[in-house]
């Protein structure tokens, strides 16, 4: 008795796992697809950079962001299959000002290199828009890593300091999207980082078809916050501003 009970259990137990399993490769059903992102961000940006007894206030609207530009690298990447995606985004951008301060020159030189990793699931889909192929509702919540590289350099009457560091930080959120039924769509994403970092961004897209995919052209506007401290070292920048880019799947 007691070994046919075991026997049942164990039937029991290994059905389970294995419904459990093809649940889970079910939802990678599905071709692959690709898109990719390219998009200027027409930020202000203000704040504070210090290391040691250097402290330099950052009050920059976007028309000095634009005359003080050296240059810019603004891209994101989402392969999915099924209802899980991986996604990257990277921004690099140059910047070189001269200005004075109490009637001393001062020069400055600052590269930042900004890389999101993520994995997102779609946890949400609701029905499909009528003959659009197209679901109005997804939710997809999201984790990865922030990767952030700062560069600076200050010059101040023949004497330079240097501030040169990086750091990681992982984050959690989710990313909505809202088809009409028309071209129109609205697409958000919201994240927190473990290092006090924020990141809000909303999108109105239109889509265009050009042989055979749809180009969604978009705009929104994006906020993000960073506060890192490590040792003698703070990062405390928030930007903030419209975007303007486009959507391309590739397949």
């Amino acid at each position: 008795m007691k070994t046919k009970t075991y026997l049942y259990l164990s039937m029991g137990i290994l059905l389970n796992q294995t419904a459990m399993a093809e649940s889970f490769i079910e939802t990678f059903q599905g071709a692959p697809k690709l898109n990719v992102n390219l998009y200027v961000f027409a930020a202000d940006v203000n704040g504070s950079i210090s290391q040691g007894n250097i402290n330099y206030d950052v009050d920059q609207p976007f028309k000095e962001t634009i005359k003080e530009l050296d240059s810019s690298f603004m891209a994101h990447a989402d392969l999915s299959k099924g209802k899980w995606g991986l996604f990257a985004d990277k921004q690099i951008v140059k910047t070189a000002q001269n200005k004075n301060a109490m009637n001393l020159p001062i020069a400055l030189n600052t590269k930042l290199d900004q890389s999101s990793y993520g994995i997102y699931y779609q946890a949400y889909i609701s029905p499909y828009v009528t003959s659009k192929s197209q679901p109005k509702l997804i939710i997809e919540p999201t984790i990865g890593v922030h990767n952030t590289k700062a560069e600076a350099t200050l010059g101040v009457l023949n004497k330079t300091a240097k501030i040169d560091t990086s750091w990681d930080e992982f984050f959690w959120g989710s990313r909505f999207k809202y088809n009409f039924d028309s071209p129109w769509n609205l697409a958000s994403e919201v994240t927190f980082g473990v290092e006090n970092t924020i990141s809000a961004q909303a999108y109105l897209g239109y889509r265009i078809p050009i042989m055979n995919r749809n180009l969604n052209l978009r705009v929104g506007y994006r906020y993000f916050e960073q506060d890192y401290k490590s040792n003698h070292f703070q990062w405390d920048i928030q930007q903030h501003g419209p975007v303007i880019g486009m959507n391309l799947p590739i397949f």
